[in-house]
């Protein structure tokens, strides 16, 4: 599943999409290409873990096996435990947590956990992980990137904040495997006004940028 995810390249993050949007909103980011998709927990709402997993069922229900679904924001092993038991097939974290990151190995799912420096990077990759998240990064980190990814040629990473069509191009020629995005992607306002088309064509979109900067590469 992790090379699965690699070669994709591209994570769309669902955060803050209204249950009743789900069906409509993952059949718009299928029809664009998409197909690895990741929830993210709110930390910060006690109700979290009920409402992420129902989110993550009724991708299932509507989508069946042509979305690998994925929990994001998963910084305790509370939240791998619901997301494993909702069906969740990786784990996507913002920090590097070893007991997140062993719970998710032992449950058999993908771990990506959240790293930015080059001591957590290497904490992740030797307790398990299976992909770093380069966490945060923006457009004006390209030349930090650039410079841990080629002693850690070894660890694939995928970029998370910054991340959009004008940017995806430059993580990935400096050494991103791929991209997690949601806001660029999923913005509010197509979603409040049934925009599924433009989601579909935003998504598109980002896949082609992964594209073109990959074949640049070659």
């Amino acid at each position: 599943m992790s090379n699965f995810i690699i070669e994709h390249g591209l994570i769309v993050i669902f955060r803050g999409v209204e249950l009743e949007k789900i069906p409509a909103v993952a059949q718009a980011l299928y029809d664009g290409g998409a197909r690895i998709v990741e929830v993210a927990f709110n930390p910060s709402d006690k109700d979290t873990v009920a409402k992420t997993t129902a989110i993550i069922k009724k991708i299932y229900e509507t989508m069946g096996d042509k979305l690998m679904v994925g929990a994001g924001t998963v910084i305790s092993t509370e939240f791998v435990d619901a997301a494993a038991q909702a069906g969740a097939k990786f784990i996507f974290s913002p920090n590097t947590d070893t007991e997140v990151i062993k719970r998710t190995k032992e449950l058999g799912l993908v771990s990506i956990p959240g790293a930015f420096t080059p001591s957590e990077v290497m904490t992740a990759y030797n307790t398990g992980a299976d992909i770093i998240k380069m966490f945060p990064i923006t457009k004006d980190d390209i030349g930090y990137l650039i410079n841990i990814t080629r002693p850690l040629s070894h660890v694939p990473f995928i970029c998370v904040g910054g991340t959009n069509p004008d940017t995806i191009e430059d993580f990935i020629k400096a050494g991103a495997k791929g991209v997690g995005t949601g806001i660029s992607i999923l913005k509010p306002e197509l979603i409040n006004n049934d925009d599924y088309a433009e989601i579909t064509n935003l998504t598109k979109l980002h896949l082609d940028k992964i594209k073109e900067a990959r074949l640049s590469l070659e």
